[in-house]
């Protein structure tokens, strides 16, 4: 197959054609990968691609960018060293009214003017000052990065540049234990909490003199119960011993 110029596809002209579920035999994306390299760390430097024009790109002219700049990151900073993410997909479908091409082809078959056509592929559609390839890594790394985002970009059908800005890595990982250091401040109301029963005695003892509590009824009830018993006795004996001195005396008189 014959590929075509970009420059017969990146001019955006009427709506975007992207309702699939209503047209067949869509050729399927080449990008593989969107996102690549190490995916589970944060980098605190973002290095952007960005486009100057308003254009249409071709999904085999961001996977030829893909490919570029993915080989020359894993050639020169490693893959544990950044994360590269392409962040556009290419949604528009694109028609062609196929003709006979060779020598004498416009004698042959002419076509119909301005013909829907036939899908051929898909694009992105983009806007200008738009990011298309992102990097994220380390500082040390910055010009290797650079070097590989401009090879990128010279697969694509319109100008671009680099922005370079720092991220807060510092910030965003200090985060997650503010919201722990949060909860944890509530501690002290659990701490509280559990304080209360400790001072319920002390409010349980003043209330004893006011009232009957259930702690002091149990604890002098165990020890004079005990005791009660010779009590008893001895109210026993007294009115025993009582009596026989009354009689007693009775008995002198």
């Amino acid at each position: 197959m014959v590929r075509k110029p970009a420059k017969m596809y990146r001019n955006i002209s009427k709506k975007a054609y992207t309702r699939r579920e209503y047209m067949g035999g869509v050729p399927g994306s080449k990008i593989v990968q969107f996102e690549m390299g190490n995916l589970s760390q944060e980098f605190p430097t973002e290095v952007d691609l960005i486009v100057e024009e308003a254009c249409q790109i071709r999904h085999s002219a961001l996977e030829a960018a893909r490919i570029t700049v993915n080989r020359r990151l894993m050639k020169d900073v490693g893959r544990s060293n950044f994360r590269f993410k392409v962040r556009i997909f290419p949604h528009h479908v694109l028609r062609e009214n196929k003709q006979a091409t060779g020598a004498g082809a416009d004698r042959v078959s002419e076509g119909m003017r301005l013909a829907f056509g036939k899908a051929v592929g898909t694009a992105a559609r983009v806007d200008a000052n738009q990011k298309i390839l992102t990097v994220y890594s380390t500082p040390q790394y910055l010009e290797k990065i650079k070097d590989a985002l401009n090879h990128g970009g010279h697969k694509l059908p319109t100008p671009s540049h680099l922005r370079v800005s720092v991220i807060k890595v510092s910030g965003r990982i200090v985060a997650a234990p503010k919201l722990v250091g949060e909860r944890v401040v509530e501690a002290p109301k659990v701490e509280e909490a559990a304080a209360e029963p400790a001072e319920a005695p002390v409010k349980g003892g003043k209330g004893a003199g006011k009232g009957p509590a259930v702690a002091p009824v149990k604890g002098p009830a165990v020890a004079p119960a005990k005791g009660a018993e010779p009590a008893k006795a001895e109210e026993k004996k007294g009115p025993a011993h009582g009596p026989s001195h009354a009689k007693g005396g009775r008995d002198k008189k």
